[in-house]
């Protein structure tokens, strides 16, 4: 039986591929020489280089997406080259932003440690984001095979570049050089994709339009999107470097719920320029859902299951608390595949999307902050998935109220108050009686 590579899968590959290394780094270091500490340096690193890219960096790619079809497939075109001058600038930004504020991220965030390896950080962020528009070029192109052949390359060098240095017995310095390295790489791999698929000639007119129609998103994705981030920054303000690398490593979503869920989300988009297609859409979000939760609740169960296990073995017992954490970051599930978002963004409803990011920014920092004072570091995560599930049920409410659309329409709501409830008893069980 040959497997069909379409957009989407080749999406979901991509990102999965990049995940596994993160991961397969992250083994390799816990089982080289280096230190808790070093490790933490190096998770402080892409901390800091994620915290200061991710709402721009998907926002503006996000925004352009939906504009694609009408724009030509040419090479005439120069809508590609303009969104790379846009995360060109912006990259320039957050650079400039990270020089000027250096003392205050240092202060506030790392507690008075130095920005670990400053120089090495700002080029990183310079070329890395850009580069970052590699895969969605060849999803617009609707190469996917291409665009799994970057991936393995990319990543596969990413991998050797990183993790030799700590096997040779050399310092994690020359792993963050390897990292910079493998992102000039990608960066180049980029320009190379741009003179041939675009125009570089600036459209100052498109990118206004772009603007324009990004902004809402950037907001958004910056508010609800930088959960993970508020979390970073509650734990290096209570706890030491090795801590931060103990929830680093456990604060990891289930890659395929992600992946899948956001790749299948991005995929319905450009069907509501058809509004008269919008009770089809929503019925085939329904369907799609409950075939996601079908097979992905019961994985995650089993994950849940066996992490206390996996992890002293995969990484050291230095991380057997890190398990506590992912089974945690296991039921963003419940949330994760609920789909009002999509059918707001599609109707260009992101007013909606921006005021409940804003509700759930303020709760996510208010339960953590509660739940520390209980839990210590798993009461970090507990505000993060119920912030994550206050937001999806505000959208919900919205779409029924404004859109007139009720949830059964695009939810199965039996079956998946059904699986979440089996999945929160499953946790329960799992850390409270068992471990």
């Amino acid at each position: 039986m040959n497997f069909k590579i379409t957009q989407i899968s080749a999406l979901q590959i991509f990102q999965l591929i990049r995940f596994s290394t993160l991961i397969l780094i992250g083994v390799v270091f816990t089982k080289s020489g280096l230190t808790t500490s070093e490790i933490g340096q190096y998770e402080t690193f892409l901390f800091l280089a994620g915290a200061i890219s991710f709402f721009w960096l998907n926002g503006l790619i996000q925004g352009y997406l939906p504009l694609f079809g009408e724009q030509s497939v040419s090479r005439k075109s120069s809508a590609l080259f303009n969104v790379f001058y846009l995360l060109l600038a912006f990259s320039g930004l957050a650079v400039l932003f990270i020089l000027l504020f250096e003392h205050s991220i240092s202060g506030f965030l790392l507690k008075g440690s130095p920005v670990p390896f400053l120089k090495y950080l700002l080029v990183y962020v310079l070329i890395s984001s850009p580069a970052s528009l590699v895969e969605y070029v060849y999803l617009i192109k609707k190469q996917g095979r291409l665009m799994l052949i970057y991936g393995i390359i990319s990543f596969f060098l990413m991998f050797l570049l990183v993790i030799l240095p700590p096997v040779l017995g050399l310092s994690i310095e020359y792993s963050m050089i390897g990292l910079v390295v493998s992102a000039a790489f990608r960066f180049l791999w980029l320009l190379v994709l741009l003179f041939r698929n675009s125009n570089p000639n600036p459209d100052f007119t498109f990118i206004r339009s772009h603007l324009k129609y990004a902004s809402p998103l950037i907001l958004s994705m910056f508010l609800s999107g930088s959960a993970q981030y508020i979390d970073g920054f509650i734990i290096t303000s209570y706890f030491d470097d090795a801590t931060f690398a103990v929830y680093r490593f456990g604060a990891r979503e289930f890659p395929l719920v992600l992946l899948l869920a956001n790749a299948f989300s991005s995929s319905m988009l450009p069907g509501f320029a058809d509004r008269t297609a919008l009770k089809s859409n929503l019925k085939k979000i329904r369907q799609n859902s409950q075939q996601l939760g079908f097979w992905l609740f019961p994985l995650s169960g089993l994950l849940m299951l066996l992490s206390h296990w996996a992890f002293p073995v995969i990484f050291n017992v230095n991380f057997a608390g890190s398990a506590t954490i992912f089974n945690i970051y296991l039921l963003l599930i419940v949330s994760r595949l609920l789909f009002p978002q999509t059918i707001l963004i599609g109707l260009q409803k992101t007013k909606a999307i921006m005021w409940a990011s804003v509700i759930e920014i303020v709760a996510n920092v208010a339960l953590s902050l509660w739940f520390v004072q209980f839990w210590g570091l798993p009461g970090v995560a507990y505000g993060t998935v119920c912030a994550y599930l206050l937001e999806k049920l505000i959208l919900m409410v919205f779409v029924w109220k404004n859109c007139g659309f009720k949830i059964s329409e695009y939810l199965n709501v039996k079956q998946h108050l059904l699986y979440s409830l089996l999945l929160a008893v499953l946790f329960y069980v799992t850390e409270f009686l068992i471990f």
